[in-house]
C-alpha cells in the first residue's frame, strides 16, 4: 500500500512507510532525476495491472536493469498479477530477457487460496530457515497448495493456453473495435485491456455482470479482461457475445 501510487489507496492503511518516490513509468530521465545516493530500490510492475494495463517497454527495463547494476540498487519487480502463467510465461520478466533481484508474487501462486511470496537472489537471502516468525508465515497448507498450483501450471503448460488465447482474445476485439469505437488494445496472454471512447466503464462492468460476464475498469475509461488462465475459446466467443450485448445497449 505505500510502494503504491493508487490515488484512491493514499489514506488507506496509515500510516504508511515513507520513501516511495513515483515515476512514469518507460521513462529514464524521470528514473535520473529521482535517483539519489539513498536510493536503495526500484519496485515495478513489468505490465502495470491497476494502471490499466500498461507494458514496459523491452528498451526501458534494460537500460534501468543496468542502471541498477551500476548505482548497487536492488531491481523488484511486482509480479502479483502478471506471475504464475497470466501472460503467457510463468512469469512476465521472461518476456523481456532481464531478471529482477527481488520479485512478490500472491493471487495466482494459490489458485484461490489466500498466499504469498517474496522470492530473492540467493546471494540477497538475509534469512536462515524458521527466521521469519508469524501466526500465518510458511504454514503447512500454504505451502501445499502454492507447491500443487505452481505444479500444475508447469506440467500442464498453463502458460501456453493463456498465450493462445489472449492471442485469441485480442484478434476479436480487433474485429469489434471500429464499431464501439475502442482503442489501444493491447497486454500480453490473459491481461488484456483497452480503452472506451468515453468514461462507461462502470456502467459496462455492472451490465456484464448481470449477465455473468466479470470485468473489471480499473480507470473510467478502460476495461480490463482476466479470464482464467484455463479458458477455452467457447468460452471467449461466450464472453464476447455478452460483451457486444451489452456495448450495443450502451452505446
Amino acid at each position: 500500500m505505500s510502494a503504491t501510487g493508487k490515488k484512491i489507496w493514499d489514506k488507506l492503511y496509515e500510516p504508511k512507510v515513507p520513501g516511495f518516490k513515483h515515476v512514469p513509468i518507460n521513462d529514464l530521465d524521470a528514473i535520473h532525476s529521482a535517483i539519489t545516493t539513498n536510493t536503495c530500490a526500484i519496485m515495478l510492475e513489468p505490465i502495470q495491472g491497476e494502471g490499466g494495463v500498461h507494458e514496459v517497454e523491452r528498451d526501458y527495463l534494460k537500460n534501468l536493469s543496468n542502471i541498477c547494476k551500476e548505482r548497487g540498487i536492488l531491481l523488484n519487480f511486482d509480479e502479483v498479477q502478471t506471475g504464475i502463467g497470466r501472460t503467457g510465461k510463468l512469469f512476465a520478466y521472461e518476456h523481456y530477457g532481464v531478471e529482477p533481484d527481488i520479485m512478490t508474487l500472491a493471487k495466482g501462486i494459490g489458485g484461490g487460496y489466500p498466499l504469498s511470496a517474496l522470492l530473492t537472489k540467493e546471494n540477497l537471502n538475509i534469512f536462515e530457515p524458521g527466521d521469519q516468525g508469524g501466526t500465518y508465515s510458511s504454514q503447512p497448507l500454504g505451502m501445499a497448495v502454492g507447491l500443487a498450483v505452481v505444479s500444475e501450471v508447469i506440467n500442464k503448460n498453463v502458460s501456453h493456453n493463456a498465450k493462445v488465447q489472449g492471442e485469441y482474445i485480442i484478434k476479436k476485439l480487433m474485429e469489434i473495435k471500429n464499431k464501439y469505437g475502442l482503442k489501444g488494445i493491447r497486454g500480453k496472454g490473459l491481461l488484456i485491456a483497452f480503452d472506451l471512447p468515453s468514461d462507461i466503464g462502470t456502467e459496462i462492468v455492472d451490465k456484464c455482470l448481470d449477465r455473468g460476464l466479470i470485468l473489471n475498469a480499473p480507470r473510467p475509461s478502460i476495461i480490463r479482461l482476466m479470464p482464467p488462465l484455463i479458458v477455452t475459446k467457447n468460452e471467449i466467443d461466450k464472453m464476447f457475445n455478452i460483451l457486444c450485448e451489452v456495448l450495443d445497449e450502451v452505446f
